[in-house]
């Protein structure tokens, strides 16, 4: 009978610890699936479209300039970064670094894409999340199997240096490429 109660309570004991550890590790999750890959698309559409255009790179080509490497709203002259973490949009740190740092990037390419690419397709990240995925470390297309740097370099009159820019800005968009 000794030998029975010592097995029932430590199973009951070994239950407790796994019961523990199991709640600790739904309780971590969220945070461990948000640190691994938040969508800046995402973001903008949950947190700020409510208020301003419906897509990040048609709010950039409304109110951004791009200046000595940042995004500066347009009406006060102020960086995007300094206005967002006043709170504006009540977005989380990591949401803010993420956010300011697409809309940097959107800034950056000038409308390139919306310039070159829009009238034949749709969005970017729609673009590539659709028909483009990363095999070999190298941005391919997803049916096609074709290299979309090489591809890029004789399609949408693009010039060399503006193809180099829409193949980062093209793989930037897909999941995998998340910070």
């Amino acid at each position: 009978m000794r030998h029975a109660s010592f097995n029932l309570c430590r199973n009951i004991g070994g239950r407790v610890v796994r019961s523990i550890l199991l709640a600790a590790f739904l309780a971590l999750l969220p945070a461990v699936v948000l640190a691994q890959g938040l969508d800046p698309h995402r973001i903008y559409e949950r947190k700020c479209s409510g208020c301003h255009e419906d897509h990040a790179g048609d709010f950039v080509a409304a109110n951004i300039d791009y200046v000595d490497g940042r995004a500066i709203w347009r009406a006060s002259g102020r960086p995007v970064e300094a206005f967002l973490s006043r709170k504006h949009g009540k977005l989380t740190p990591s949401e803010r670094k993420v956010l300011v740092d697409h809309l940097n990037k959107v800034a950056e390419m000038g409308g390139l894409y919306r310039e070159k690419c829009l009238i034949c397709h749709d969005r970017a990240v729609v673009l590539a999340r659709s028909r483009l995925i990363i095999r070999a470390d190298k941005l391919t297309g997803r049916y096609s199997k074709r290299d979309i740097a090489d591809f890029l370099k004789t399609h949408g009159r693009l010039s060399l240096e503006e193809a180099e820019r829409m193949t980062a800005t093209l793989r930037r968009q897909l999941p995998s490429s998340l910070p």
